[in-house]
């Protein structure tokens, strides 16, 4: 895991480009590299605040990034995770 740079003072990214980030990410599962993934994004963000925006991903286990550099979407969601976290057994 990288450094946190969550906590560094300026880039300070909105939740409006937190959720945006996640919401492409989260529909496409994966992107080649970094740079695939701020090609796709609606707007333009600074590159210091959309790397912030990665390394909380990356720090909250919602991305993994793949040797090669690729970044994958790794956050259960949806449904049918919430349906099977309620029909599991917790363990003590």
């Amino acid at each position: 895991m990288r450094t946190s740079t969550i906590t560094d003072k300026g880039h300070s990214p909105n939740l409006d480009t937190i959720l945006m980030i996640e919401g492409i990410l989260s529909k496409r599962h994966e992107f080649a590299s970094k740079n695939k993934l701020r090609l796709s994004l609606p707007k333009q963000l600074q590159y210091k605040t959309f790397n912030k925006i990665l390394d909380y991903l990356e720090e909250s286990n919602k991305i993994a990034y793949n040797k090669d550099g690729s970044i994958f979407w790794i956050f259960a969601q949806g449904p049918k995770f919430e349906r099977l976290e309620k029909e599991s057994v917790r363990l003590k």
